[in-house]
């Protein structure tokens, strides 16, 4: 094995430090978000449900991101399979997360409100699907679903590092061949299900791969970042090359590119067809502060990062990529609360202090179940064959 490759487990790359001061933070904004729920429940629960949606995010686009790395390998992978496959096993407590959100669906889904809804001709003709058994029961099934491929491709991970069977590593793809299906299909309808019906008289055919391609560029920017934090430890600073960053770097521009291409389509189609049922959608959304919103989505978004990506030694130096990794986080959020928020609120911007407790709550507790998903094993998969060609290639051409 390559020499130091060993070493570099959560103690050694001194990650476990941050686990404590994680979950206090997360301790602390729960409970200020719990006082905030018996000061006003519907601000709550409006506040919940953005805050969920940004830390999920990153735990489904790390496993389908995951799995697209399996499927396709490469050196690409290299650094990120472990910090990606330990989001993705912390799907159980997005399971605990979403318990909010079934309690305030009152709060959160006008459908949610029979009579309102029977009264209404457009939603009424929608209630085969937006009825609270079928949401609960989809609900239940996307996350069995999501656990069971997380844990599934961690089993066969263990097993592979025993036997080294390349029938253990085929059946790992084949899993990962036919997750990758599944999770794009059911992050479409839980889009759904959780962020569309916020308001259910409009629809759009382009929302659900939208919002899953902003997952993975929502996982991918995470792990960056989180790469970019270990790059001066003893353990992986001799390992991290720029090649590796490099290749994270071109894996965000694409996937940059890819979400404004699929919210522009979705804004240019709704445009161009004028329907009275679907551009008040956008409407409420480009108006006031709400507009303002839109273009620093757009902004920063899209035009900073694509811009900002483009150039090589940005995407090779670990502080320089760090800061763009951290805008599209950043905007991730602002963006998802730009889609959700203004169901509720209309055409009046509204912004409240347990958006900010929730949002550290849920994050706080969830950094600290991601680094236990870490300990007690190497960042680096040291037991996989082409782990050290990888790694001599990444110094290779570094020197060359």
């Amino acid at each position: 094995m390559t020499t130091g490759v060993n070493e570099t487990n959560a103690s050694a790359t001194g990650i476990s430090q941050w686990r404590m001061p994680s979950l206090v933070i997360g301790i602390i904004g729960l409970a200020l978000s719990a006082l905030g729920y018996f000061i006003n429940q519907e601000t709550f629960f409006r506040s919940w449900l953005p805050s969920f949606l940004f830390w999920f995010s990153i735990v489904a686009g790390s496993l389908a991101v995951l799995m697209l790395q399996y499927i396709t390998g490469g050196e690409w992978g290299l650094m990120i399979r472990r910090p990606l496959g330990a989001a993705a096993r912390t799907m159980l407590w997005m399971v605990l997360f979403f318990i909010p959100i079934i309690l305030g669906m009152k709060y959160l889904y006008p459908w949610s409100n029979t009579q309102w809804a029977m009264a209404d001709e457009n939603v009424s003709q929608k209630l085969g699907w937006l009825n609270w058994k079928r949401f609960l029961a989809f609900a239940a099934l996307y996350f069995a679903l999501w656990n069971l491929w997380a844990w599934r491709i961690r089993i066969l991970s263990l097993s592979f590092y025993k036997d080294r069977s390349p029938y253990t590593e085929l059946k790992r793809r084949k899993w990962a061949a036919s997750g990758l299906l599944m999770i794009v299909l059911t992050l479409t309808f839980a889009s759904i299900d959780w962020m569309m019906s916020t308001e259910p008289k409009w629809s759009s055919t382009m929302y659900g791969i939208t919002f899953v391609v902003g997952c993975a560029l929502s996982a991918l920017a995470f792990v960056t970042f989180f790469l970019t934090r270990l790059v001066n430890t003893e353990a992986m600073g001799s390992l991290l090359k720029p090649t590796h960053l490099r290749d994270l770097g071109n894996l965000m521009l694409a996937f940059v590119m890819f979400y404004a291409y699929t919210t522009f389509s979705e804004f240019l189609l709704i445009w161009y067809a004028n329907l009275h049922e679907e551009i008040p959608h956008f409407l409420v959304r480009t108006s006031g502060l709400w507009g303002a919103v839109a273009f620093s989505v757009a902004m920063f978004h899209f035009f900073l990062p694509f811009g900002l990506l483009l150039i090589r030694p940005i995407k090779d130096r670990p502080k320089t990529i760090a800061i763009v990794a951290v805008i599209i986080i950043v905007m991730r959020y602002v963006a998802l609360y730009w889609l959700v928020a203004p169901s509720w609120y209309g055409a009046h911007f509204t912004w409240s202090w347990m958006n900010l407790t929730t949002l550290l709550g849920i994050g706080g507790v969830w950094i600290w179940a991601f680094i236990g998903q870490l300990r007690g094993q190497t960042i680096i998969p040291i037991h996989e064959t082409w782990v050290e060609e990888a790694i001599r290639e990444g110094a290779l051409k570094v020197n060359g």
